[in-house]
């Protein structure tokens, strides 16, 4: 029986938790430690998780670590200004750990992570399922293969669909987010980087606020709203305008309380893009935009070789083109069961293997590189803050 512990159990911890079972395992969830019960426990009810009947809850961190000195991994789902300081106090129990991404929203707070788990013992799984899915490791073959050649450019592109919800959600606060450079950006760079098969070297970058944010009030909710029919992101245009929902009351009903994404002190980014210089020399290049919306929608990325392009799309598709021959395959790859294109999978059986057997996950903080999606994303949030090239080191 495998004993699992929840520090912050949000939405992503819920779902992992209850994901533990999928391979055949047995599993309970013993121990959480969250300031709201009463939500932690409608999560896990959500998620069907497994809970230990005797399962102890904790509003206390150090409780938590002085007291549950018996799990076989602790899952970290906490707001991401506390990834940091949660994975360093529980790097004492000498416990796997499974740590949501971004790992920090600040540098400093990566420095320390890094100092406290460089040389540890403990295992830290870093959540980044896109590396993982089966059509980056289906392009990751066809690259190890020599197919187009040595990596020489990557292209990317994230124009995020339900983008708009960033900015009716927690995750408007920068403070507790980081910026879209940290939220979204990092699956996409770690991804990336694992293609190339090379470090990031140096960034430079651009954000902005282009569309969301504005003046109204930051505590304002659609249902406090007088501007319903002006408005295109109201729950009435959400019927009338987008034939969402099956009359205004039903966009009401599931839309009124979004907060308003045209609030005044929204920090955080609609638009952005870097530019990463690698340390072979290659470049990778990313852009993401949060207000593209219904067909805009679109995730994937062009790989440069001097002998020919793949093109990715995390619709499932891959096209092979050679620059030598007048031909183009074609390769369809199904994401398969469970979230993130599939990489869900991956990284529960991952999680399941370091409890069980001690062997660090292919995205371990340290020797998966799993840190190095945030210290890109934190360099490129510096370097478009700054408006200069910065060095990606710690």
């Amino acid at each position: 029986m495998l004993k699992i512990g929840i520090v912050g159990c949000g939405l992503q911890a819920a779902t992992i938790a209850g994901y533990t079972g999928v391979y055949g395992d047995d599993y309970e969830v013993s121990a959480v430690m969250d300031i709201n019960f009463d939500s932690a426990r409608a999560r896990l009810a959500e998620k069907q998780v497994k809970l230990d009947v005797g399962c102890r809850f904790y509003d206390d961190l150090k409780d938590f670590v002085a007291k549950e000195v018996e799990l076989d991994g602790i899952i970290i789902g906490t707001p991401c200004n506390l990834h940091t300081e949660v994975a360093c106090a529980l790097e004492q129990m000498n416990t796997p750990i499974y740590m949501e991404k971004p790992v920090s929203i600040h540098l400093d707070q990566l420095q320390k992570l890094y100092a406290a788990f460089r040389n540890s013992s403990v295992p830290v799984e870093v959540s980044l399922p896109m590396r993982l899915c089966p059509l980056t490791t289906e392009v990751k073959k066809i690259i190890d293969l020599g197919t187009i050649g040595t990596v020489e450019q990557l292209v990317a592109y994230n124009d995020v669909g339900y983008g708009a919800g960033y900015f009716s959600s927690w995750y408007r606060d920068f403070e507790k987010t980081g910026g879209m450079f940290m939220q979204k950006a990092v699956h996409d760079i770690d991804y990336l980087l694992f293609l190339a098969g090379h470090l990031p070297r140096e960034v430079c970058a651009m954000r902005a606020q282009r569309v969301f944010g504005g003046d109204k009030s930051f505590d304002l909710s659609c249902d406090q709203c007088k501007e319903q029919k002006q408005c295109h992101e109201s729950p009435y245009n959400y019927f009338h305008e987008r034939n969402a929902y099956n009359s205004v009351a039903d966009a009401e009903a599931k839309t009124a309380h979004q907060m308003c994404r045209f609030s005044r002190d929204i920090k955080i980014d609609d638009i952005g893009e870097c530019i990463i210089e690698l340390e072979s020399g290659a470049h990778l290049s990313y852009h993401q935009n949060f207000f593209a919306r219904n067909a805009a929608h679109r995730r994937g990325a062009r790989i440069y070789g001097y002998r020919g392009t793949i093109e990715m799309d995390f619709s499932g598709r891959i096209k092979v083109m050679s620059h030598f021959r007048n031909h183009t395959e074609e390769i369809v790859v199904p994401s398969g069961p469970l979230s993130h294109y599939g990489g869900d999978k991956e990284l529960v059986y991952d999680f399941l293997q370091t409890m069980k057997t001690g062997q660090r996950a292919r995205t371990d903080l340290i020797t998966g590189n799993g840190i190095y999606g945030t210290l890109s994303c934190l360099c490129a949030r510096e370097s478009a803050d700054k408006r200069e090239f910065i060095k990606v080191t710690l």
